[in-house]
């Protein structure tokens, strides 16, 4: 049944190479499908699954996001696809970035919401060229909740609201979970009813998501420790929008991105069922 699932979820109306051609890497990949506890990203964070969830890690990880979005420039270290419940058709993506430890009073400095929205827009229809041939065009449409910076538990949560060219509407929900040596950024995908606000839908997957012992934000270490060469204002302004605020300066934030941030939005999943069905039948009976 649980396989039923994956099949029902995994199938998109993106064409890639051939449908068939999807299906046989999609199934190739190391799905975690048992529910336990799994590390990742050299044993520094732990991600813990439910019965609703297939998971794949490294490589795995990277290979699902090629296959979904159509280009090869975002390397997570893990994704979760939610099968069944209530977010089911949903996923989450989780990528560790080791810039050093970041601090957090230059945020009032840097957070213009009006100006990081109309950025965004912009960004997302620049990274439209990028895509692979076949893979529908984004749009954004406005804030699903603007950046907010939850002090006490050291995490980061912003969220947009978009279409693509089929006007099939969803959200991009991510939040920055601040650790020792970085944060990692958590990316959710799904679609308007899923959604309520940021901190909701991240809730289960956070606590679910634990840095190891050592490694977590209180650990850092001043003087012995390194310290990221910008704050998380700086840094959520680059993420969202992809470009450099000049309060922080190109040197600083180049010293946390090497490469450019083209993909700032990434595509829902479109569901293609009479073929999914047929398929899933024809299978049964091989």
């Amino acid at each position: 049944m649980r396989f039923l699932f994956l099949f029902l979820f995994l199938c998109t109306a993106h064409s890639l190479a051939s449908e068939d051609n999807l299906i046989i890497k999609l199934r190739a990949l190391n799905w975690k499908e048992t529910p336990n506890n799994y590390s990742i990203a050299n044993e520094k964070a732990i991600i813990t699954t439910t019965q609703n969830d297939y998971l794949v890690i490294g490589k795995d990880a990277i290979e699902y996001m090629f296959l979904m979005q159509g280009h090869k420039k975002f390397k997570p270290d893990a994704a979760i696809l939610r099968v069944q419940g209530p977010e089911a058709d949903s996923q989450v993506i989780f990528t560790i970035n080791k810039v050093g430890y970041l601090t957090k009073n230059d945020w009032d400095d840097n957070i213009d919401r009006v100006k990081m929205l109309r950025e965004i827009k912009e960004s997302t229809k620049e990274s439209n060229k990028h895509r692979g041939e076949g893979y529908p065009n984004l749009y954004v449409d406005h804030w699903a909740q603007s950046p907010f910076l939850d002090k006490i538990n050291n995490t980061v949560y912003w969220a947009i609201s978009g279409h693509d060219d089929n006007q099939t509407n969803f959200i991009n929900a991510k939040a920055l979970k601040l650790g020792r040596e970085g944060y990692t950024e958590i990316l959710w995908v799904g679609s308007p009813k899923q959604f309520s606000s940021a901190e909701l839908v991240f809730e289960p997957v956070l606590s679910n998501y634990n840095y190891k012992e050592g490694f977590q934000y209180e650990d850092y270490m001043p003087g012995s420790d390194k310290l990221a060469a910008a704050g998380i204002g700086a840094l959520v302004y680059k993420l969202a929008t992809g470009k450099t605020i000049a309060k922080a300066g190109f040197l600083a934030l180049a010293a946390i991105f090497a490469k450019k941030l083209w993909f700032l939005v990434f595509l829902p999943f479109i569901y293609c069922w009479k073929w999914v069905k047929k398929k899933i039948m024809y299978r049964a009976n091989e």
